[in-house]
């Protein structure tokens, strides 16, 4: 044996007490050496990354062999392939050697997932929790590979010409009848199908006005036709204003033939200043050959007055009965075109006086039909104060004019049944619930889920007798609007004194076939008058008191509303109180009652709407508070009926 190798196993037997104290030094220190000749690897291994790694998966470190190694020994750990991940492998050499030989080689073992260099492995496909598709990233962190959240740019679909959601399709469910986004266009006058309804130019109508007049005009295949304002014509010798412009027979030397001569042309015009005067054909020369049309004079200078002493002013003609629109002082009051109104109407053709639709009103200045704005400017043509068709909403009003308040569908069926006190004392109250009445009805003249009826007393009958009368039994709109047609042609309103005002005993009869606590039976009741035997003595009813059942629907809701200036009453026998008719309208299933009344008795008949899951309002002559009291009553009616 060589000197060199005994000195190499000298050399192992005296570490061998030393190598268990540097097994764990060279732990240490191997993997720092394992990178050795790789750029950077050096860094890595030392980086806060490796030192801060704790792996998720299984991890094989290396161990060395708990073997003495020679002197001339010297291992080192190394990065081996896969690549794709960070693997290593100790390699021994030989370094007493020249060159260098190889003495042990273990297998690659797997040390990380994946290099903590590279954060940034790689950009997948994914879905999100929506199931929307998306993507995210995989990268290494701290050795161990790791998804990022899946991110997508897709969102619930809208209206917007983008596929938000993905999905290959653009805006599906989201368009309108028109295949576009947002409400559907109104129809304009362009011979188009705006609205895409399959009708062109439906049902469009619009002011016009010329200078001689306010109209309406309709669309037809795209174009304004048929203006009724009047026409301006040309002017011509004929004693009026043709082209409306406020003076006639301007700027013509009029014409006229000898048959003309002396023959009185009416005339509105300069040097004439009010009224209505007249000119005639003249002759220019002598001979006459050659007229003119004379000026505008009063009648009084033509034919003079049969009294000498009047004095003829030829300025002032004979005072028109009314003002016109036209510039001129017609009445000659030293005022022109005052207290000139009309009214006026922009919306469509169909919806005046329809739901909350009414008119407007124009007046005029200086010739022209306009009106003033809140600035109180002039504006022509300008329609002031009209109501027209506005978007549908749930407030128990007809606000776009179609004949349906609330659509029809918000609301149950309902039977409307109006008790009104007939009696004299009711003076220009019952004009005003009578006109509200109309107007309320008309807000709901399509509405097929409602059914009206009507009741009056007292009415008078015979000489001096009262009934009270089931004028109208429970029908639909219209055979309930011709009914109150005929009101008054039949058996009027009842203007005699009297003191038989029994509403209260009608709502206690409306009821009796319905209610469920009648505290006394009907068929044991008659009607009695106040004073037998000297003026009015019978109180009866019509039908008779036996017989008197509405035509209550099963299952519909029932609105009873009662108009009366006195305070409640009864003249039946056994009478009824107060009470009475509070317990059977309290029994009485699906009842809404409302009371109009003055403040007379107001107690009893708020007491009596409360009863009936009702309210009280006041009774005036003011048919436009009267009809706004009554749209709140049926606002409730569509917000939420009156079922128990």
């Amino acid at each position: 044996m060589s000197i060199k190798k005994l000195k190499k196993v000298d050399f192992r037997l005296r570490i061998t007490t030393l190598l268990l104290l540097l097994m764990a030094a060279v732990s240490m220190s191997y993997c720092a050496d394992a990178v050795e000749g790789i750029s950077g690897s050096e860094d890595l291994l030392n980086s806060d990354i490796v030192a801060n790694y704790t792996p998720e998966l299984e991890v094989i470190p290396w161990t060395p062999e708990p073997e003495v190694l020679p002197e001339c020994i010297e291992c080192k750990m190394y990065f081996c392939p896969p690549l794709d991940s960070v693997w290593q492998k100790e390699i021994c050499m030989n370094i007493c050697d020249d060159p260098n030989t190889l003495y042990s080689e273990t297998e690659c073992t797997q040390f990380m997932e994946c290099d903590p260099a590279q954060y940034l492995i790689a950009e997948v496909e994914c879905t999100t929790e929506d199931g929307y598709p998306g993507t995210q990233e995989k990268v290494c962190n701290k050795g161990v590979i790791q998804y990022t959240d899946c991110e997508s740019d897709c969102n619930e679909e809208s209206c917007n010409y983008l596929d938000d959601d993905c999905d290959g399709l653009i805006d599906e469910g989201q368009l309108n009848e028109c295949g576009e986004c947002g409400i559907i266009p109104p129809e304009v006058c362009d011979g188009y199908d705006n609205d895409c309804d399959g009708t062109t130019d439906e049902d469009l109508i619009q002011p016009c006005a010329t200078a001689c007049g306010v109209g309406y005009e309709m669309c037809y295949d795209g174009n304004w036709i048929s203006c009724t304002a009047p026409p301006v014509k040309e002017e011509v010798c004929d004693g009026l204003d043709n082209d409306c412009d406020g003076s006639i027979d301007e700027d013509l030397d009029c014409v006229c033939t000898i048959q003309d001569l002396g023959v009185l042309f009416p005339c509105q015009d300069d040097p004439l200043k009010c009224g209505q005067g007249y000119k005639t054909c003249e002759c220019v020369d002598p001979d006459c050959t050659q007229l003119t049309m004379s000026s505008c004079y009063a009648m009084c200078y033509w034919i003079p007055p049969s009294d000498p002493s009047e004095i003829c002013d030829p300025s002032i003609g004979m005072p028109l009965n009314q003002e016109e629109c036209n510039n001129f002082d017609d009445n000659c009051n030293d005022l022109i075109d005052e207290d000139i109104y009309s009214a006026c109407y922009t919306g469509p053709e169909g919806t005046l006086m329809v739901g909350i639709c009414l008119p407007g009103e124009l007046t005029c200045l200086e010739g022209t039909w306009g009106n003033y704005d809140d600035k109180e400017d002039f504006i022509p043509y300008y329609c002031k104060d009209e109501i027209t068709p506005q978007e549908e909403i749930c407030n128990g009003l007809d606000d776009d004019c179609d004949g349906i308040a609330d659509w029809g569908e918000e609301m149950k069926e309902t039977d409307v049944l109006f008790i009104v006190d007939w009696s004299g004392s009711m003076g220009d109250e019952m004009d005003a619930v009578m006109i509200a009445l109309n107007q309320f009805a008309q807000s709901f003249s399509d509405e097929e889920v409602i059914n009206w009826a009507f009741m009056r007393g007292p009415v008078a009958y015979g000489d001096y007798d009262e009934r009270l009368e089931l004028f109208q039994d429970l029908v639909g709109f219209s055979d309930y609007l011709a009914s109150l047609s005929t009101m008054g042609t039949t058996t009027g309103w009842n203007g005699n004194t009297t003191a038989y005002e029994m509403l209260l005993d009608a709502i206690y009869i409306a009821v009796n076939n319905i209610s469920a606590t009648l505290p006394k039976a009907i068929t044991d009741m008659i009607w009695v008058g106040l004073n037998p035997g000297s003026g009015p003595d019978v109180v009866e009813s019509s039908p008779p008191l036996q017989n008197f059942d509405i035509n209550w629907r099963p299952g519909a809701d029932r609105v009873i509303i009662v108009f009366t200036d006195e305070k409640p009453q009864s003249y039946l026998v056994p009478n009824l109180s107060v009470e009475d008719v509070k317990t059977a309208v309290s029994g009485t299933p699906q009842l809404k009652l409302y009371t109009f009344s003055r403040a007379q008795g107001s107690y009893d008949w708020k007491d009596l709407a409360a009863s009936g899951n009702g309210k009280w309002f006041y009774l005036t002559n003011d048919p436009t508070l009267m009809y706004a009291d009554l749209m709140e009553i049926i606002d409730e009616i569509c917000k939420g009926g009156s079922s128990e």
